[in-house]
């Protein structure tokens, strides 16, 4: 697992290291260069294809995508957005105006990432490295670790030619909501079986309304965000935790991977 951490961060931070470079001299990024942001996408995947082919689990990381249900595809697209939306009617409650309620894609990067970063991330974080977390340290320990790095594996993306470094501000509470993220993430991956077409829904839910978009002077709106995927997390880990102690089916149970 922690191999597969490093393998997963060096293989993306590489591809981000150009990108990186001219963020830092504080000059306009080459488009050829944005493209290798994009490819590193991938870098959890490619880490999970090459440590599954050793360990002889492809089946197991890639194979697996019927759900218990296929409504758990439609719940994993409509979280991300439901949860943004209890932040902005607190907003609206507590006197104040979200700029936006809503922030789908809006050009064909924001379209690309949608695919390629949900398809590129997925298969290494949930396909791969949650199941051994769960394995060892439990559901919730497990879904907080593999957030943990989740987060901290965006750092190239975060530096920008206008400010150089990540701005701490907006980095590390993105880590943060990421962690927690992780821990609702848990709790549908496991529910659906270890569906990785519920998962990819999931990531691509967090696209179809990216607040990462909004403005940066919302303080309140941010801080009440982060507070309900705080709470959604609080109820994900006490449901993980009772499917746990409840004895609840192996993944695998009552259906076949396709």
């Amino acid at each position: 697992m922690a191999l597969f951490f490093a393998l997963a961060c060096a293989i993306t931070w590489a591809l981000d290291a150009p990108f990186v470079y001219y963020c830092l001299r504080h000059q306009e990024t080459p488009g050829g260069l944005l493209a290798l942001v994009g490819l590193g996408a991938f870098g959890p995947t490619l880490a999970a294809y090459l440590l599954a082919r050793r360990r002889g689990t492809l089946r197991e990381t890639f194979g697996r995508w019927r759900p218990t249900s296929w409504a758990w595809v439609l719940v994993g697209l409509g979280t991300p957005a439901a949860l943004h939306l209890v932040a902005n009617v607190l907003e609206v409650a507590l006197g104040g105006a979200p700029s936006q309620w809503f922030y789908p894609p809006n050009s064909r990067e924001a379209i690309a990432a949608l695919v390629f970063f949900s398809i590129g991330e997925e298969f290494g974080w949930r396909g791969f490295a949650q199941p051994l977390a769960v394995e060892r340290i439990g559901p919730v320990g497990g879904s907080l670790l593999v957030g943990a790095v989740w987060g901290l594996w965006h750092l190239g993306m975060s530096f920008t030619p206008a400010g150089g470094l990540p701005d701490p501000a907006v980095f590390l509470p993105g880590v943060l909501e990421l962690t927690l993220y992780a821990v609702v993430f848990g709790l549908l991956f496991e529910r659906s079986g270890r569906s990785m077409a519920v998962a990819i829904a999931l990531h691509a839910g967090g696209h179809l309304d990216n607040t990462s978009h909004a403005p940066i002077t919302e303080l309140r709106l941010r801080a009440l965000r982060l507070a309900v995927v705080a709470a959604a997390a609080i109820v994900a880990a006490a449901l993980l935790r009772r499917d746990a102690r409840g004895g609840a089916p192996a993944p695998d149970a009552g259906h076949k991977h396709e």
